[in-house]
C-alpha cells in the first residue's frame, strides 16, 4: 500500500468553497451572484463587510467557477491591497496584467468569459493615486475588477455592483 501523501496545503485553502453556491451565510448574495454567473456578463464588483464574512472566499469562488483550474492563473490576479499599494502597482503589475487580451471558448466545461478578473483584497488601504487611476486600466483593456473592502469608508471606485457581506451566524 502506497504512504499517504500529506497536502502542502493549508486546511482554510483546501476546504474553500471554489463555486459562488457552496458560499455559507450569504444567501442573498449567493442567489444574485448565481443568476449573474449564468449570463458570465459580471459587472465590476464591490464586497464589503466585517473581517471573516467570506468576501475573499467569494470573489475567488467567482473565478474559478468561470475559468476553473486550466485557465485560472492566466485570467485571475489577486492582490492584497495593504502590501501592493501604490500607484507603481496599478502602473506595472495590474496594468501589464490586464494588457495581455484574452479570447472566449468553453473549455473543460467553464465558461471562460473573455475578460481578466482583478481582485484587490483590501482596496481601502490603496493610495489615492493608485484609487483613481485604478479605473482607466479596467476601462483601456477588458478586465473586471473584484474590490475587497472590510468597511465602507471613503474610497474612489468605479461605477460597481455592491454586496455587503454579513454575520448571520452569531
Amino acid at each position: 500500500m502506497a504512504p499517504l501523501l500529506q497536502s502542502s496545503q493549508p486546511w482554510v485553502e483546501k476546504y474553500r468553497p471554489r463555486r459562488v453556491n457552496e458560499v455559507a451565510h450569504q444567501d442573498e448574495v449567493v442567489r444574485v451572484l448565481t443568476n449573474t454567473l449564468e449570463t458570465t456578463n459580471c459587472p465590476h464588483m464591490l464586497f464589503y463587510g466585517p473581517p471573516g464574512t467570506g468576501k475573499t472566499t467569494t470573489a475567488l469562488a467567482i473565478a474559478h467557477q468561470l475559468y476553473g483550474p486550466e485557465l485560472y492563473k492566466s485570467r485571475v490576479l489577486e492582490l492584497n491591497a495593504s502590501d501592493d499599494r501604490g500607484i507603481n502597482v496599478v502602473r506595472t503589475k495590474i496594468k501589464n496584467f490586464a494588457a495581455v487580451a484574452v479570447g472566449s471558448a468553453h473549455q473543460g466545461g467553464y465558461p471562460c468569459p473573455p475578460f481578466k478578473i482583478i481582485i484587490l483584497d483590501e482596496a481601502d488601504s490603496m493610495t489615492e493615486d493608485a484609487q483613481a487611476s485604478s479605473p482607466l486600466i479596467f476601462y483601456s483593456f477588458r478586465s473586471h475588477l473584484c474590490y475587497l473592502k472590510c468597511y465602507m469608508s471613503p474610497f474612489i471606485f468605479i461605477s460597481a455592483t455592491s454586496f455587503m457581506l454579513t454575520n448571520t451566524w452569531g
